[in-house]
């Protein structure tokens, strides 16, 4: 998930939302619910279409919706800004709106969560999914706390900074040591600036969802069975 990054691109067409996962089932994909879609123009949008007559490109404003998974029905709710634009048709000029989310309640998942992660770990990591949007310096936060909770189930003492329960962490484990580092120093950003940078967030899920993916799955042994099989089997069951 966090490696297609076309997918979570800050804003839409309003009639072309990404497939984005459901937060619930996380199987079927979200649509917007067309009736639900509201929006209202800015005052400075409405002041400039008074004095100089409307234009797709004085259009914008604030937006909201209700999206709804197409397989499960679980609703989620979603606000944020949008923007006219001139689009050319066949038929002539017409108005397109993009959306720009600042909210989404609950977030997408952005990045795969194994069954098998400690149950507040995985929340922290839900709770940074819906922060994501609209306050990344929180999004960063939360990522660190999951962080944290996952060295509380690993019996890591809850003393010193996170940087020393991670090297101890690694006394065991030093080739899972250095991603973790690198989750640290985004979730220091966010907790100590306020802020995180789009790209820098994208990166530590996909970093952290293929840590887990290791640690919690154990990818490589699964991979090596796998082989092991279809070698045996002269690659056929």
């Amino acid at each position: 998930m966090a490696s297609y990054r076309p997918l979570w691109e800050p804003e839409f067409w309003e009639d072309e939302l990404p497939p984005w996962p459901c937060p619930n089932c996380e199987r079927g994909n979200l649509r917007i619910i067309q009736e639900s879609l509201f929006l209202q123009r800015d005052a400075s949008s409405s002041a400039m279409i008074k004095e100089d007559g409307f234009h797709p490109d004085y259009s914008f404003g604030r937006f909201s919706c209700m999206l709804v998974c197409e397989r499960c029905d679980t609703p989620v709710a979603m606000v944020g800004n949008y923007q006219s634009h001139e689009h050319s048709t066949r038929d002539g000029i017409t108005e397109r709106r993009t959306l720009k989310p600042l909210s989404m309640i609950p977030g997408s998942p952005l990045m795969a969560l194994p069954p098998s992660i400690p149950k507040d770990a995985a929340e922290a990591m839900r709770e940074s999914f819906t922060a994501f949007w609209g306050d990344r310096g929180g999004a960063a936060n939360r990522l660190r706390i999951s962080v944290e909770r996952i060295l509380d189930a690993e019996a890591i003492p809850p003393k010193g900074t996170l940087n020393d329960r991670i090297a101890e962490f690694g006394k065991k484990h030093p080739d899972m040591e250095r991603s973790l580092h690198a989750l640290r120093h985004v979730g220091n950003v966010g907790s100590h600036e306020g802020d995180a940078g789009r790209e820098e967030l994208l990166d530590a899920f996909e970093v952290y969802q293929e840590w887990l993916r290791e640690y919690y799955g154990k990818y490589r042994e699964h991979i090596k069975e796998l082989a092991e099989k279809l070698v045996a089997a002269k690659g056929k069951y």
